[in-house]
């Protein structure tokens, strides 16, 4: 592209014309002197412009760190502002603290090239992306914008004509206009649109595979004006072939909050039906998979332990403030985390009842808790807002003694909840109850008839993800095979 634009005036010359003032479009022919391909000038120009921009990400933590390594290998100068000290020297030394498939490779490849790291907030970018965290808190799971309103006020203090301000938390409908905007203006005495640009532009990427989404899922645009949305364009361009363009900088917001609010409803519906089901000792995953076989229409999904993680627990509480605020009352997104909140409390007291079945004392019996980042796939080590911690704290008080164990999670990470951390196989060694939490690919490739052995006679399994058959299980020694629906003994009543 850039060879194109330093020939076009040669190229023009040529043709007697003398400016690029109504240039629109460009022929691309091959030897033969075949159309093959038709560019926009415009973009081309935008493409060649953005590459050349000073792109600061305010906010590295998962969200903004993947993005500003992804920028990076796409040939933008970042410069990643945080506040944490510790993560900024990390990060500058070539160490990630975020587990993320691809992620390591392009620390070392781009820090102290394209990717540096810092706590102060540079004078000369050009483009301000903020990636700063939105949690919800209290019984009500109000949004706390105070993050994003002293990132927006930081920017507006180095704010320049001509800048462009990207959004990428996630935010209830309207925050962007009526927070971010005002915040900007009034710090910067620049006024959006005329002076500078301001956009939203969703993050909608799964850990343990955000490097390959970034690149590969459509990025949706809102903004303030077409300006606005073209330059915005232009940088993710760089990233992914595909752009969603909508009409506003809210359309674009509700859109992020409509992806994850749904994904958490159906995951809340299928728990809900796990529930109905372990009143009749069902195995809902027969049951499930029975009504979607061969059903060409909305398969159900399969239930959990619970629905975890920064994004599933929060964004339908964004979603229910909204509707609240528009006076619609009680939402469709507050049921369904409940169904999925609710499986905590299933899960722990079902093991409590299973260990009773066994013939165990639950005030001292040893309870490795296995799987306990909030998914196991793709693979993450992330244990914030993680079900199975929610799990191990309501079971801290009821069993004797937890151990945890997790295939990507460091020990260190494990034990900042109070259990000691334990390595398989050795782990399962006089164990009463194995519990599985997550459905890391590890867990399907263990020697189930070795870890059976291993554990405290008449032992509990418990397996929330149906990794496990029963047929495998029983026949080695007398236990209780159970999950989130069923319960199996090897021994009869």
């Amino acid at each position: 592209y850039n060879t194109i634009l330093e020939r076009l005036p040669q190229e023009l010359a040529k043709r007697g014309r003398r400016n690029r003032q109504y240039l629109e479009k460009l022929v691309i022919c091959n030897a033969a002197q075949q159309p093959v391909r038709i560019l926009e000038y415009r973009q081309l120009w935008e493409q060649r412009v953005a590459t050349h921009r000073q792109v600061v990400v305010l906010g590295l933590g998962y969200v903004g760190l993947t993005l500003a390594l992804a920028l990076a290998d796409a040939g933008f100068n970042v410069l990643g502002v945080d506040t944490n000290t510790q993560r900024v020297n990390q990060l500058n030394q070539g160490q990630s603290y975020v587990h993320e498939v691809g992620l390591p490779e392009l620390l070392r490849e781009h820090k102290g090239k394209r990717f540096t790291a810092t706590t102060d907030l540079p004078e000369n970018g050009d483009v301000y992306v903020i990636s700063v965290g939105t949690p919800v808190q209290g019984q009500d799971h109000k949004p706390v914008l105070s993050f994003l309103e002293q990132a927006a006020t930081a920017i507006g203090k180095v704010l320049q004509a001509g800048n462009l301000v990207i959004l990428r938390s996630t935010v209830p409908m309207g925050i962007s206009r009526k927070v971010v905007l005002p915040l900007l203006e009034k710090h910067s005495g620049l006024r959006c649109g005329p002076d500078f640009h301001l956009s939203f532009a969703p993050e909608r990427t799964a850990e343990g595979k955000a490097i390959a989404e970034l690149r590969e899922l459509p990025q949706i645009i809102g903004g303030i004006n077409d300006e606005s949305v073209q330059s915005t364009a232009a940088l993710f361009r760089e990233l992914t072939p595909a752009i969603v363009r909508v009409s506003s900088l809210e359309a674009a917001e509700m859109a992020k909050l409509i992806n994850n609010s749904f994904r958490d409803l159906i995951f809340g519906y299928a728990n809900q039906v796990a529930s109905i089901a372990g009143a009749y000792n069902l195995d809902v995953v027969e049951v499930i998979r029975a009504a979607n076989q061969g059903y060409p229409r909305d398969p159900v999904p399969l239930p959990s332990p619970g629905v975890g993680g920064p994004c599933l627990t929060k964004d339908p509480y964004i979603f229910a403030h909204v509707a609240h605020e528009a006076g619609l009352g009680q939402t469709l997104f507050e049921k369904g985390r409940h169904a999925n909140e609710g499986m905590h409390a299933l899960v722990a007291n079902s093991i409590v009842q299973h260990l009773e079945r066994a013939g165990k004392k639950p005030a001292t019996a040893k309870v490795l808790l296995c799987g306990l980042a909030f998914k196991g796939h793709p693979e993450t080590g992330d244990l914030r807002n993680s079900s199975s911690i929610e799990v191990l704290q309501l079971l801290k008080p009821l069993v004797g003694q937890l151990y945890g164990y997790d295939p990507v999670a460091q020990p260190h990470e494990v034990e900042a909840y109070g259990v000691p951390a334990v390595r398989l196989p050795q782990g399962f060694d006089g164990m009463d109850a194995v519990v599985f939490l997550n459905n890391h690919r590890t867990f399907k490739t263990l020697d189930v008839f070795d870890m059976v052995r291993r554990l405290a006679p008449m032992p509990l399994i418990y397996d929330g993800w149906s990794l496990f058959r029963a047929t495998d299980i029983l026949p080695v020694r007398p236990c209780l095979y159970a999950g989130l629906s069923f319960m199996h003994s090897s021994i009869e009543d």
